[in-house]
C-alpha cells in the first residue's frame, strides 16, 4: 500500500498495528520498542504503549505513543487530561516531542504533536505546545491525510511543519482562492442587474461563503435536525425534488437563511410554496433562531442582495470543496491548536483576503494575546482607585509557567483585597476598546478572550454571582459593552462579525438551541464600515476633536441612544425599526450638538461686540486701548469663522453619510465620562505614499486624498499642525493612523499599536517626532 493509502486506512479504522506500518514508511530510522506504559494508565485511559522513538540531529528525540480511551472520543472530550498525560510522559522520558494517538473502540482518534518550547538555552520541561488533528471515519479527514502524506520526518522541524497551522492555512488558502474566484464569476454571470460590477459580485460571494461556513459550525453542533451533514443532505434532496434548475439558492437556501434561521422555532418556512420533504420541513421549523444580522438580507446596508443568485453548479463545487475539510468548534489557544476549520483558522484565511492589496498584515495570535494583556495591565495601572501594585496586575494577566495547563502550584495570580478585585471588575465592565483598522477581528476576539478569562478568575475568588453565568452570556455582555471597531472594506466587516459570532456560538449551551429569542447579537453598530482617517460630507471635513461639551438635555439623548443600541444589539424589538431609529437619532444628536456650539459661540460673539472699548490715560487725555481693540477684533473674527465652519458642517450633514466618529460612536464621544475610548489597539495598515488613495473611490486623485489626510490631522491637532503643509506628503499611511488613534482616546486612554520604526529615521517621520 502507498503511504496515502495507509493513512486513509488508518482514518477508517485505527489500530496500533496500522500505526506501526505507517511509521515505517515515514522514516526507516524509527526504533520500534512497543513498550507498555502501564504506570500512566487510569482515569479512563488504558493500553498506553510507546511504539517507537526517533532520534534527530542535535540530540533531539521524538516518541510515538498510542492510548485507548474508555468513552467515545469527541472533539472536546478529555482534551486537558490527554494533554497532561502527554507532558508527563515527555518529562519522564526526557524527550523533546511526541506524537500521541488517543483512540476509542470506534476507530475515532486524536493525533497530537506535543513538543517542548524552550526559552533561551535552558532545557526546562514546563513550556509545551500541542497541535492536533481530530479524525473520525465519517469525516473527510483531508487535512490530516495530506499533511502526514507530504511530511518528511528527517528532522524535528519537518515533523513540526506537518502539524503547523501556518502550513495548513497556506494550503487551504491556495485551494480556496480559485474556488472563490469561480464562485464570484458564476454569480456575476448570473446577475441581471444593469449596473453590476465584479466587486459587488465578489462581496455577495463572500457573504454567501460566510453564511455557509457559519452553518458548517451550526451543523457541527448538531443544531440542524441533529444532522452534522445537514447542508450536504439538503443539496442532495434538492437534486431529487427540484422543479427547475438553478433554484437551490432561491427556493431552498433563501428560506433557510431568511426564514428558518431568522424566526422563532415552529414558524412555517416557505409556507405552501416549497419542495421540501416533510422531514426536512420539520427540521427547518426547528432550526435555531439565530438572527444577529448574518441571516438578514443586507439591503438595509446599501447592498442590493435581491439581484444576485448563486447557480447550482457553483454551489455544488463549493460544497464539495468546503466540506472536504473537517469543521471543529474548538477555539485555538496560544498553547493548544486544532488543525482543522475552526474560527481562528478561518480568521487567518479571511484576513489574507482582506489584506491582499491593502497593506495590512495578519497579526499572529501570540502577538495579539500579548498586546491585549499588556494594554489591560497598563490601563488598569493608570485608572485603578485602590493602589494596586503593578506586579500583582502582571501576575493576574500573565501565566508564570508559560503554558495553559501548567501546574497551578507554579502560578501566581496577584495579591488583591476584595475591594481591589471589585475595583478591577468595575473598571473592566465599563471599559471601551476600539480597533480602527479591525480587519477580520483578531484584536476584538483577543480582547474578548482575555477579559473573560480575567473577569471569571476574579469573580470566582470573591464568589461573585456573575461567576455562575455561562461563557456564552459572559462573552455576549463583553462584546456589547466593551468592543468597537471600524474597517473600510464591507466584506471585512462581515468577516469580523463572523469571528465574533463564532467565538460566541462555540460556547452556546445546548438548551439555547430551542430559544424563542434570537441567539446572536446584532453587531452593525459595534463593528462599523467606513474610512477611519477621512470623515468628509460634501467638501466638509469632520475632525474628531471638538463637539465634547453638551448640556443635560443632550446627555439625556445620549442615554436614550445608548439604550437603543443595546436594544438593537440584544435584538429587543423589531430590528429594522430599531436600525432606522438609531441612524436617525445619531444624526440628529450630532446636529443638536453643533447647534449648541453655534448658540454658545454666537452668545460670546454678541458679548464681545457689545463690550465698550477700554481707555487709557495719555498725554492728550484718555484714548482707546488700541492693543485691546485689536485683540477683541481678532477674537471676533475667529469666532465668526468658527460659527461659519459649524454652519457649513451642519448644512453638509445628511441622514445618509460616510462614517463620522462623533456620530457613529456618539455614546462614546458625547459622554463626558468617556470623551473617547479607553484603549485603542491594533495593527494599522502599512501603505507607501505612492499607493495611498481613497478606499471609497469618491476622492478622485491620490494627491487630493493625501491632501485631505493632512487636513484631517490639522483639524484634529489645530495647534500642533496649524499649517497642514508642514505634514510631509510622503508619509506612509500608518503615520496617519497613529495620530488618529491618539485623538480617539479619552484623557486617561492608552494606545497600543504594532509599529514600524521607520518614522524615527526617515524624512517623513520628522513631523510625527515633533
Amino acid at each position: 500500500m502507498s503511504q496515502k493509502e495507509l493513512l486513509l486506512d488508518l482514518t477508517q479504522d485505527f489500530s496500533p498495528a496500522k500505526l506501526r506500518e505507517l511509521l515505517r514508511t515515514k522514516n526507516r530510522a524509527f526504533r520500534f520498542v512497543d513498550e507498555p506504559l502501564g504506570e500512566y494508565e487510569g482515569d479512563g485511559i488504558s493500553q498506553i504503549v510507546q511504539h517507537a522513538s526517533l532520534e534527530f540531529p542535535q540530540h533531539q528525540k521524538l516518541l510515538v505513543v498510542s492510548a485507548r480511551v474508555g468513552r467515545d472520543l469527541t472533539e472536546r472530550s478529555a482534551k486537558k487530561k490527554q494533554y497532561e498525560l502527554a507532558k508527563k510522559i515527555l518529562k519522564a522520558k526526557w524527550c523533546d516531542a511526541g506524537i500521541f494517538f488517543f483512540y476509542d473502540e470506534r476507530g475515532v482518534f486524536r493525533c497530537s504533536l506535543v513538543h517542548v518550547q524552550y526559552f533561551g538555552t535552558k532545557r526546562r520541561f514546563n513550556n509545551f505546545r500541542r497541535f492536533s488533528f481530530y479524525v473520525h471515519p465519517e469525516n473527510a479527514n483531508k487535512t490530516f491525510i495530506r499533511q502526514l502524506d507530504t511530511a518528511k520526518f528527517e528532522t524535528l522541524d519537518q515533523v513540526k511543519e506537518a502539524f503547523s497551522l501556518t502550513a495548513v492555512t497556506d494550503t487551504f488558502y491556495d485551494e480556496f482562492m480559485p474556488q472563490f474566484k469561480n464562485l464570484s464569476e458564476a454569480i456575476f454571470e448570473q446577475c441581471d442587474k444593469p449596473d453590476k460590477t465584479m466587486d459587488e459580485a465578489q462581496d455577495f460571494a463572500l457573504l454567501f461563503v460566510i453564511r455557509i461556513i457559519f452553518l458548517g459550525f451550526v451543523q457541527k453542533k448538531g443544531w440542524l435536525g441533529d444532522d452534522d451533514q445537514f447542508l450536504q443532505h439538503f443539496l442532495e434532496e434538492y437534486e431529487h425534488r427540484k422543479s427547475a434548475d438553478d433554484t437551490f439558492y432561491s427556493r431552498w437556501l433563501k428560506p433557510l437563511f431568511f426564514e428558518a434561521l431568522n424566526s422563532p422555532q415552529g414558524a412555517k418556512v416557505a409556507y405552501q410554496n416549497n419542495e421540501f420533504s416533510p422531514e426536512t420541513e420539520n427540521k427547518l421549523q426547528m432550526a435555531p433562531y439565530l438572527n444577529g444580522g448574518i441571516f438578514s438580507p443586507h439591503n438595509q446596508h446599501g447592498f442590493a442582495e435581491e439581484f444576485y443568485l448563486v447557480p447550482d453548479e457553483a454551489i455544488k463545487q463549493f460544497f464539495e470543496f468546503i466540506f472536504s475539510y473537517n469543521f471543529t468548534i474548538e477555539e485555538n489557544t496560544q498553547y493548544d491548536e486544532e488543525l482543522e476549520l475552526n474560527p481562528e483558522f478561518l480568521g487567518i484565511i479571511f484576513e489574507r483576503i482582506v489584506n491582499k492589496e491593502d497593506g495590512a498584515v495578519y497579526t499572529p495570535r501570540p502577538e495579539v494575546d500579548l498586546m491585549c494583556r499588556l494594554s489591560l495591565v497598563k490601563w488598569l495601572q493608570k485608572t485603578n482607585h485602590t493602589n494596586i501594585d503593578i506586579r500583582d496586575l502582571y501576575e493576574l494577566f500573565f501565566r508564570e509557567a508559560g503554558t495553559e495547563h501548567a501546574s497551578e502550584a507554579d502560578q501566581k495570580h496577584g495579591s488583591f483585597s476584595e475591594n481591589q478585585i471589585k475595583d478591577v471588575l468595575d473598571l473592566l465592565e465599563n471599559l471601551t476598546v476600539c480597533d480602527p483598522a479591525v480587519g477580520s477581528g483578531a484584536f476584538p476576539v483577543g480582547m474578548l478572550q482575555v477579559i473573560d478569562e480575567v473577569e471569571q478568575s476574579l469573580r470566582q475568588r470573591i464568589q461573585d454571582p456573575g461567576a455562575q453565568l455561562c461563557a456564552f452570556e459572559r462573552k455576549k455582555r463583553i462584546i456589547g459593552q466593551t468592543l468597537y471597531g471600524v474597517e473600510v472594506k464591507r466584506w471585512a466587516v462581515w468577516i469580523c462579525h463572523l469571528r465574533l459570532w463564532t467565538s460566541l456560538f462555540v460556547d452556546a449551551p445546548d438548551d439555547l438551541r430551542h430559544s424563542q429569542e434570537p441567539l446572536l447579537p446584532s453587531l452593525e453598530f459595534k463593528i462599523r464600515r467606513g474610512d477611519s482617517l477621512v470623515q468628509m460630507v460634501g467638501s466638509k471635513l469632520f475632525p474628531v476633536s471638538g463637539h465634547a461639551q453638551i448640556g443635560s438635555r443632550l446627555k439625556a439623548k445620549v442615554t436614550v441612544l445608548r439604550k437603543l443600541k443595546l436594544d438593537y444589539y440584544y435584538n429587543r424589538g423589531n430590528r429594522e425599526q430599531l436600525f432606522n431609529q438609531i441612524k436617525y437619532t445619531e444624526t440628529n444628536l450630532f446636529r443638536e450638538i453643533i447647534d449648541t456650539e453655534i448658540t454658545d459661540k454666537k452668545k460670546l460673539l454678541s458679548q464681545l461686540k457689545q463690550t465698550r472699548p477700554q481707555t487709557q490715560a495719555g498725554l492728550f487725555g484718555d484714548t482707546p486701548n488700541q492693543q485691546v481693540l485689536q485683540l477683541d477684533q481678532k477674537q471676533i473674527d475667529r469666532l465668526s469663522e468658527e460659527i461659519a465652519e459649524l454652519e457649513e458642517q451642519k448644512k453638509a450633514l445628511q441622514d445618509e453619510h460616510p462614517l463620522i466618529w462623533n456620530i457613529e460612536f456618539s455614546e462614546i464621544f458625547a459622554d463626558e465620562r468617556k470623551g473617547g475610548f479607553d484603549i485603542v489597539i491594533g495593527n494599522p495598515p502599512y501603505v507607501r505614499q505612492e499607493s495611498i488613495a481613497d478606499p471609497d473611490g469618491k476622492i478622485k486623485t491620490p494627491k487630493d486624498y493625501k491632501d485631505k489626510l493632512r487636513e484631517m490631522v490639522h483639524g484634529d491637532y489645530p495647534k500642533q499642525f496649524a499649517n497642514p503643509k508642514a505634514i510631509d506628503a510622503k508619509s506612509d499611511l500608518y503615520a496617519y493612523f497613529y495620530l488618529r488613534a491618539l485623538r480617539l482616546l479619552n484623557p486617561g486612554g492608552l494606545l497600543t499599536f504594532i509599529c514600524s520604526n521607520s518614522w524615527l529615521d526617515v524624512g517623513y517621520g520628522v513631523w510625527m517626532q515633533k
